[in-house]
């Protein structure tokens, strides 16, 4: 799990207790006989070619954040693929438990590649809880978030930050239901290479995005160890992802303005449209709101993607 203002919370393992672009899957789950799902929204109609569940989304006045299991993973990346033509801006957030590794050089005066030593050093050694995307487009924010939530995270066998699982717990987050009705890391990854969503097309982005594009990076290579260096992991961004990666909190400190998500937000005026902070469908759509609001007060007549590749602290 990634604080806002841009750096992981910190603590050592403890025993358990309808338009084109702007400006970090199809799999068949076995189904449970026995228990039922966590609740979910009403279902949206998906029809092959998109249209309904489209059309549907249009209407809808709300944003909603749509958790995503098991067992709903294959219709709701379904709908998700339909809506990436015509919104090909995909913002992700990732929630994690915490870092367990830190350096004794303090975060301002570290450079690219130290910084990202630390990032391999956490994201390796940890897992990936969920993930969250929100897409936009020319016509705005998409008005449906997807939360991804993934197993195989144990509390007794894997190390993380009590503080921050604290905080994930305080917000939600069942680590229990996670494991039952999780997806499998390998079925997300399957997925995501189905979907379109890697397709190399679209403009990716998150805020203060390195732990957010390393542990996709991870769970998109088999939960393979990060390149050793950072020109490695940047080569590795860009064939993930493409050559449109940017990075929102870049954006910000271009247009004078400092701090963690809620802090930017704050200062263009922009409220969180769904959920709560530290769901990762959530901060997805407050990171896309945030970006759109620059993208129309500062960026109407300046290229925003010549900013792209550059991601906070590993630049």
């Amino acid at each position: 799990m990634y604080s806002h203002d841009g750096g992981p919370v910190l603590l050592y393992p403890q025993q358990p207790p309808s338009p084109p672009p702007l400006c970090s899957f199809v799999h068949i789950v076995p189904q449970y006989t026995m228990v039922e799902y966590p609740p979910q929204p009403s279902p949206l109609v998906f029809t092959p070619a998109g249209g309904a569940f489209l059309e549907a989304a249009a209407k809808e006045v709300r944003a909603e954040v749509r958790d995503v299991w098991a067992g709903n993973f294959n219709d709701e990346l379904s709908k998700l693929s339909a809506a990436l033509p015509h919104y090909p801006w995909v913002c992700v957030d990732t929630e994690f438990p915490g870092a367990v590794h830190d350096s004794d050089t303090p975060r301002y005066l570290r450079g690219p590649r130290e910084s990202y030593a630390l990032v391999k050093k956490n994201v390796d050694d940890l897992k990936l809880l969920q993930v969250g995307i929100a897409l936009s487009g020319p016509a705005g924010r998409f008005p449906v978030a997807w939360q991804f939530n993934l197993r195989g995270f144990d509390l007794a066998r894997h190390p993380y930050a009590p503080a921050s699982v604290a905080l994930l717990r305080a917000q939600g987050m069942d680590f229990a239901t996670m494991n039952e009705f999780g997806i499998a890391p390998d079925d997300f990854a399957v997925g995501f290479h189905r979907s379109g969503l890697a397709c190399g097309r679209l403009t990716w982005t998150a805020f203060s995005g390195s732990y957010d594009f390393a542990y996709l990076a991870k769970v998109l290579t088999g939960g393979q160890p990060l390149p050793g260096t950072l020109d490695g992991f940047l080569a590795l961004v860009r064939h993930l992802f493409g050559r449109n990666v940017l990075d929102v909190k870049h954006l910000a400190r271009c247009c004078a303005m400092r701090g963690g998500l809620e802090q930017v937000a704050a200062a263009l005026g922009v409220e969180r449209a769904a959920g709560r902070a530290h769901c990762s469908g959530s901060d997805s759509l407050l990171t896309t709101d945030v970006l759109l609001a620059m993208l129309n007060r500062f960026f109407m007549n300046a290229d925003v993607l010549a900013h792209a590749g550059t991601i906070v602290d590993l630049a």
